[in-house]
């Protein structure tokens, strides 16, 4: 692809952006405030603004749709209702993780729930909570700890990422535990089986 012909995508794609972004954003809004039971615009215009990640990855379908804002609109309802899910899933943990801390008979110091299992530091684990059990938005929590939403929207995604990791590397360790300690392996490794 010649570079005239790369720079006339850009434009394409700069002015699909600049016409449709405010709408989009509404868009976004109208689906997460269904499901978070709130106004969070910052959370919007993320998924806007994933959408258009995924747009410029799929430039060729964009372009060549007769229909550009249905495919835009299409992707932003599958960004939102991707975090919509994500959301329920780490509210769910959070509430699983909050609950089995709280019927421990002798309580850890404040914070220490997901550092028990090496996960998030107390710093991180308070902010997961401030978002997804105390449900303040991005916009209200970044206000009060003096950052920008998008700031604190790329925060909150390295947390999420580090857990992630930190999960199924633990995941894997116990795996392979599981598998050392299985009764077919305590036989090879005595030479052989029982029969």
């Amino acid at each position: 692809m010649s570079t005239e012909e790369m720079r006339h995508i850009e434009e394409q794609m700069e002015a699909l952006f600049r016409t449709h972004y405010q709408t989009l954003v509404r868009y976004a809004q109208v689906i997460l405030s269904r499901a978070l039971q709130h106004q969070d615009r910052g959370r919007a215009e993320e998924a806007v603004q994933e959408a258009f990640v995924i747009a410029w990855r799929k430039w060729e379908s964009l372009l060549s749709s007769p229909n550009q804002m249905g495919w835009l609109c299409n992707t932003v309802n599958y960004v939102a209702r991707n975090m919509i899910r994500a959301d329920q899933r780490w509210t769910a943990r959070l509430l699983q993780v909050q609950q089995t801390v709280s019927e421990r008979a002798i309580q850890p110091s404040p914070g220490a729930d997901l550092e028990l299992e090496g996960m998030v530091s107390p710093e991180e684990l308070n902010l997961l909570k401030r978002l997804y059990l105390e449900g303040l938005t991005y916009e209200e929590l970044a206000q009060e700890l003096g950052t920008t939403k998008t700031a604190l929207a790329k925060r909150i995604s390295r947390i999420k990422e580090r857990f992630r990791e930190n999960y199924w590397e633990s995941e894997k360790i116990f795996a392979g535990e599981r598998e050392q300690s299985s009764p077919a392996r305590h036989e090879k490794s005595r030479g052989g089986s029982k029969r």
